[in-house]
């Protein structure tokens, strides 16, 4: 209880007046008045802070037995008065109860403005702690073995990239996205906005990932393989996903009403290009992907996934729609610090092309574009692909762990192809490895990649032939 708190109050104030009382007397006889004056200044302001420490407690009593009266409304009307008070230490509001904390009407709506106010204030602050902004800087370096100006100058040392991120959320509802910038070009890589209904299942609208293949890149190093550059892996287009996942399975089901944003080829994943020569695009695609993971929730996990894509070829040059399908069997296995990828892919692309003498490239070939180039693939083919990655925690100064990679892809075209002359022509199947080490040091990164390529498919920048042709890239930045 409350009340004998508040006679304890009362004797300290009692107390203090006549202490107050003795030492005027005594200061009279040995000290001046203006000693005397200031002494009971500062006792008069302890006694105010007496009595409205008596007001409180009276008014918590007060609240105490109206709530053990009433265990429904009485108790919320106390605490939004309590809370309104604790958030505005208004003097104001204590004005208007009297010595038991009985407000009037006046205080009452004064209080419960304050702690609406308060709660909108403090919701407001929370959202805009959900909200994380981050980037990416970084440069890069390269040097090669076929060009003689790279071997004569030791490579060369650029701009590689720069990145704003966004992402956040306010209760089910979830937002990323990540705007590119480049040396000549720039371009959203993923922006969507998610729903959350259940912590099984999620929708995201937007520029979002496609369920295709292994997740989420399908590749462990920095350059990526030649699933992804063929537009399969880690690959983003427009459009709505579910993705629902239960223990060991995970489900994706997909409505995508363009490849990207817009038709040319400055975007992240490779696409058709509308814009291009041949002018196909694809429309209103359809991707499901299911996989089972054995040993779930364990530090030894292999998921086994299948995932189909395909919808409308639309040729923008003849207005005329072809299809395209592609299909995908893959094995992602986590081992400790080991992890292997291992995806088989099949696909094709029926173009509703104009004739090969106009666009100057064979039915046999579909030209894509990503990262503000344009090249060529196979129209029909299988591509297959192995990755193996080792993480390994280090103690060497600010370098706090090195991961190892090495990724292996090779297409097998089911025509006549090659990367050069249109695609007119023959060419053995295209190979590449990208055999590397990332190191990582806080929110510093740099990434080093020995790249080889044999019959490439001309995006490399190396001679297209049968012989292996290398470079050395380095990547290095810091995130924020």
């Amino acid at each position: 209880m409350s009340y004998p708190r508040v006679c304890q109050f009362k004797r300290l104030a009692l107390g203090l007046s006549v202490s107050a009382a003795m030492l005027s007397s005594a200061q009279a006889q040995t000290s001046d008045s203006q000693t005397i004056d200031e002494l009971r200044a500062q006792l008069n302001q302890m006694q105010q802070r007496i009595e409205q420490l008596e007001r409180q407690q009276s008014y918590g009593a007060s609240n105490n037995d109206q709530s053990m009266a009433s265990n429904q409304g009485t108790s919320s009307q106390s605490g939004a008065g309590q809370s309104g008070f604790n958030q505005s230490g208004s003097s104001q509001s204590n004005a208007s109860k009297d010595a038991y904390g009985e407000g009037t009407a006046t205080g009452t709506s004064a209080n419960g403005e304050e702690a609406q106010l308060a709660q909108q204030n403090q919701q407001t602050l929370q959202e805009m702690q959900q909200v994380e902004i981050g980037g990416l800087l970084e440069l890069s370096g390269s040097v090669n073995d076929w060009d003689s100006q790279s071997k004569d100058t030791s490579g060369d040392l650029d701009f590689g990239k720069f990145v704003v991120t966004v992402q956040g959320e306010t209760g089910a509802i979830d937002y990323s996205l990540a705007y590119r910038f480049y040396d000549d070009y720039h371009f959203l890589q993923h922006g969507w906005i998610g729903y959350n209904p259940t912590e099984e299942d999620s929708f995201k609208l937007g520029l979002v990932q496609t369920p295709f293949g292994n997740m989420d890149y399908g590749y462990l190093g920095w350059y990526g393989n030649l699933g992804y550059l063929a537009g399969f892996n880690d690959n983003q287009n427009a459009g709505i996903k579910w993705d629902h996942s239960a223990g060991p399975w995970d489900t994706s089901l997909a409505f995508f009403k363009s490849d990207s944003l817009g038709d040319g080829n400055e975007h992240y994943g490779a696409n058709a290009v509308g814009d291009g020569a041949q002018g196909n695009s694809e429309e209103n695609q359809v991707a499901a992907r299911l996989g089972y993971t054995f040993g779930h929730d364990t530090d030894y996990a292999i998921q086994v996934n299948v995932s189909a894509k395909g919808g409308q070829l639309y040729n923008r040059n003849t207005e005329r729609s072809g299809d395209n399908w592609s299909a995908a069997l893959g094995v992602d296995g986590s081992y400790g610090n080991w992890r292997t990828l291992v995806q088989a892919t099949t696909y094709e692309y029926n173009a509703k092309n104009p004739d090969e003498a106009t666009s100057g490239i064979s039915d046999n070939a579909l030209q894509i574009g990503a990262f503000n180039f344009n090249y060529l693939i196979p129209a029909q083919g299988e591509i297959y692909s192995a990755s193996v990655g080792y993480n390994m925690d280090v103690d060497w100064g600010p370098v706090e762990s090195l991961y190892f990679f090495n990724d292996f892809s090779v297409i097998d075209p089911s025509n006549d192809f090659t990367s050069l002359n249109g695609g007119f022509g023959d060419q053995q199947n295209p190979m590449v490895n990208d055999l590397g080490v990332q190191m990582t040091a806080g929110p510093f990164f740099a990434w080093f990649d020995i790249v080889s390529n044999k019959n490439g498919l001309n995006y490399f920048g190396s001679p297209v032939d049968d012989g292996w042709n290398t470079a050395f890239l380095t990547n290095f930045g810091v995130e924020f």
